[in-house]
């Protein structure tokens, strides 16, 4: 990193970074658009034009097509990443410019070079704040120099670092690699066979079979199957969750380019931006996206390091919620591992779509569909597995929260075999589809602690538990589950009524501080209902 100079930070301009970005996203756009077109144009001959000649046009069409497609992906990732590094230098230079700006205000010299400067003698006021010594008055002012030079400094040095991250990103996503084509006629037992071979037979396969055969390949073959099968690898339980992460940020641009809807175009872009490292410590960080299908509303996050965490949490939250309206979801996850440093990894979970209703009455009658608890559930299950190898390294113990309708989604994953090691019902609709006694769940592990939670006045105490519904027993009743205090707002409120539904989970108050201490095992503070 080299540390800027102060004239160069007064003549560096941000939004030419913006406009560069927006450009590349055009780009990608109109290339993707226009060499579709043309692929789509020679491929679809089959009909009228046949022989070798015609054979070897629609093979090159076809490589073209996959390296436009590479081309156009890694455009949009040099974008998004131009339009951070944007956003970040812009931020890192307005405060190198304030600094330089106070600085000079109090009558002191700016070096080009960061360093300050007495520029005055002291004034009449500082004389008599020192007792009328003016040596004394000239050493405070030296100080003040001093520390004025240090702030300075270090926002150079962040400005320097904002933008040496942002030219590191935008070349990383302008090399990313092109997946070549399969060859016309291939050697018995030759790579590129084998791959496609290996993944068409990874949905009849255990976890522990598609995680031993990713564990013989090289690292060659690894990177050949994410540059070439980022749909599959991206989102198939049992492969190493680094290869998931940047199968997806290939997903992930090939979903922008494809998309069109406003709303969910800016959820994507920032699904490849950087953010501010949720475990502290000032890093920015790329997102870790652990599967990725708009077509099946699949959108699963980690935050945090699981492989320093003491602990996991998977949140599992309910309805209305879509991948559009991820950004809160993911900011709840991401407080658990904010509050303890890192000490908490926590992942959120959105494995399909969830029931929605726009007014109370559709949102009541949605909520009340066991379908997207039976779909989502088993899936579920088998995220659950890949979860427990991917941490059986650590020993770190695994907590599902499950809140409002995805109490009944964890619920019916327990009946199906779920491996947790503690599990929490938070608000939930029920405990789980056609879960009416504790014998009826079944998780593997024959430890694990049942916790929950709902606060008086809560509206989802209308439906749970109630004769014959669709979301099973009321798990604040079940026998063996631990019920948990909500207690009071951090405001010293009751935390109580509707609004609750929602803020037992996420306003800062004993409820959530509950949560935590479930998550983190911590036992004395735990609070129990009375």
């Amino acid at each position: 990193m080299t540390r800027p100079r102060v004239s160069q930070v007064e003549q560096w301009r941000p939004d030419d970074l913006r406009a560069a970005a927006d450009q590349l996203c055009a780009a990608a756009a109109d290339v993707h658009e226009r060499v579709d077109g043309t692929v789509r144009g020679v491929v679809e001959t089959e009909d009228f034009w046949t022989g070798s000649a015609a054979e070897a046009a629609r093979r090159e069409a076809v490589l073209l097509g996959r390296e436009s497609d590479a081309s156009a992906r890694a455009l949009v990732m040099a974008a998004v990443a131009a339009s951070d590094g944007a956003k970040q230098i812009a931020a890192a230079r307005d405060e190198v410019l304030t600094r330089v700006a106070d600085a000079r205000s109090e009558g002191f010299a700016v070096g080009d070079d960061g360093s300050v400067a007495v520029g005055t003698d002291p004034s009449p006021l500082l004389v008599a704040l020192s007792g009328g010594d003016g040596g004394v008055a000239r050493d405070m002012l030296a100080l003040r120099a001093d520390a004025l030079s240090a702030q300075i400094v270090d926002a150079l040095d962040r400005l320097g670092a904002a933008d040496a991250d942002a030219g590191h990103d935008i070349a990383e996503a302008l090399a990313t690699p092109v997946a070549p084509a399969p060859p016309s006629t291939t050697p018995a037992g030759a790579w590129p066979v084998q791959a496609g071979d290996v993944v068409a037979g990874w949905s009849g396969l255990s976890q522990d079979r598609i995680a031993e055969q990713i564990a013989a390949m090289t690292p060659e073959q690894r990177r050949r199957l994410v540059t070439e099968f980022p749909r599959q690898v991206g989102n198939t339980d049992g492969v190493p969750w680094p290869m998931r992460i940047e199968a997806n940020r290939t997903n992930i641009a090939q979903a922008i380019l494809d998309e069109e809807d406003p709303a969910r175009l800016a959820v994507y872009r920032a699904l490849l931006s950087e953010v501010d490292d949720p475990a502290g410590g000032g890093r920015r960080v790329d997102r870790q996206i652990l599967a990725f299908d708009p077509a099946r509303a699949s959108l699963v996050e980690l935050h945090g390091d699981v492989s320093t965490a003491g602990s996991v949490a998977v949140l599992v939250p309910g309805l209305n919620t879509t991948i559009t309206g991820s950004p809160a979801v993911n900011q709840t996850a991401r407080r658990f591992v904010s509050a303890t440093r890192g000490e908490v990894a926590a992942i959120s979970y959105l494995g399909g779509p969830f029931p929605r209703g726009d007014d109370p009455a559709s949102a009541l009658l949605s909520a009340a569909d066991p379908r997207y608890a039976l779909e989502m559930a088993p899936r579920l299950v088998a995220f659950s597995e890949d979860v427990d190898r991917t941490v059986d390294s650590t020993a770190a113990p695994v907590t599902y929260i499950g809140h409002s309708y995805g109490g009944s989604i964890l619920g019916t994953a327990e009946a199906l075999g779920l491996t947790g090691d503690r599990t929490l019902y938070v608000a939930a609709a029920g405990s789980g589809v056609g879960v009416d006694d504790p014998a009826d769940w079944h998780n593997r592990n024959p430890h694990v602690l049942r916790f929950s939670m709902t606060a008086p006045g809560d509206f989802i105490q209308a439906v749970q538990g109630i004769p014959g519904g669709p979301h099973g027993a009321d798990p604040d009743e079940m026998p063996g589950v631990i019920p948990l205090a909500t207690g009071h707002y951090d405001d010293g409120r009751l935390m109580a009524g509707p609004r609750s539904h929602s803020d037992v989970l996420n306003s800062p108050s004993d409820s959530w501080r509950n949560i935590l201490a479930v998550i983190t095992g911590d036992r004395a503070a735990i609070q129990l209902a009375g």
